[in-house]
């Protein structure tokens, strides 16, 4: 199913008793990168969707609880992504369900079962990782200056912020005579969820070489503009990178958006001109990613 009518989305929905993996709902990326004029066949960049879920628990055979937190990643040339309440609704899933003699055996079949059932959904290979209290964190992006601190105060307060859909001809920069490297994050993403109209809020991570420098202002300018802008994580993250590339033309790019936790999961999707621009803490499936401070 990829309709979006036919999803749990906005609907109320009963937790099922027992694992159930046609709750998994998936949408079709290419109607989003149509409009955006993301050439599926020849996308522009690489990347990966990172899901951390925090609430997965599931019983051994004698009943005991087992909990873990999962790390999940797909690749973003996949035809699909998996819609992120049916996901949390197939997770829940196994709560009551008995799947092994020991907590370790629980732990791989359930493992195995989400790999094998997301896998199918998707087209594409996932990886998935259970893990425990003591497994390490990796924090990705440091040192990336916060966006407002590069725009004197007395600039920042004198913007006039007039546009809350996403509007790319805000996006202005000078020529340079050689290429200029910058790095930024921002905690002022704001979009919403196409279907049931609810806020997301992400942190936004940006490192771009090319021939401009680029203009602050207006890049925050640009940013605000999603504020009552409806896409999905993933969709937002490559708008961002599409305007990037037809405004400043670099030669490297990288984009990543790390959305606040909603239903137990957190999504970080990142796209990039080049895998060397991907942070290790998203593909690592040994440690989770580090938390920004509001997830």
């Amino acid at each position: 199913m990829t309709l979006l009518q036919n999803s749990q989305l906005g609907k109320p929905s009963k937790y099922a008793e027992r694992y159930d993996n046609s709750l998994l709902f998936r949408i079709e990326r290419e109607d989003n990168r149509e409009k955006y004029r993301i050439n599926t066949s020849n996308l522009p960049f690489v990347g990966v969707d990172v899901w951390n879920a925090y609430e997965i628990s599931f019983l051994t055979d004698q009943g005991l609880p087992v909990s873990r937190v999962m790390k999940m990643k797909y690749d973003a040339s996949s035809k699909f992504m998996v819609e992120s309440k049916s996901l949390k609704l197939y997770l829940n899933s196994f709560n009551m369900e008995p799947c092994g003699p020991t907590q370790e055996k629980a732990v791989q079949k359930v493992k195995k079962t989400i790999i094998d059932d997301l896998s199918a959904l998707l087209e594409t290979e996932v990886s998935v990782s259970l893990f425990t209290d003591d497994t390490p964190h990796r924090p990705a992006f440091k040192g990336f200056p916060n966006l407002n601190r590069l725009i004197p105060e007395s600039v920042l307060e004198a913007i006039q912020f007039g546009h809350f859909y996403e509007s790319p001809e805000l996006l202005k920069a000078k020529p340079a005579d050689k290429p200029q490297t910058f790095t930024f994050c921002s905690d002022l993403l704001r979009s919403n969820c196409p279907v049931t109209d609810q806020p997301d809020w992400g942190d936004l991570f940006v490192k771009v070489t090319s021939h401009y420098v680029l203009d602050w202002a207006s890049v925050l300018s640009y940013l605000v503009s999603f504020r009552r802008e409806n896409h999905f994580h993933e969709e937002v993250t490559e708008m961002i990178f599409q305007r990037f590339m037809e405004a400043f033309h670099p030669v490297e790019l990288m984009v990543a958006t790390m959305y606040t936790r909603r239903g137990g999961i957190d999504i970080n999707p990142i796209r990039a001109t080049h895998l060397s621009l991907i942070d290790k803490a998203f593909t690592d499936m040994n440690v989770m990613l580090g938390k920004n401070l509001r997830q």
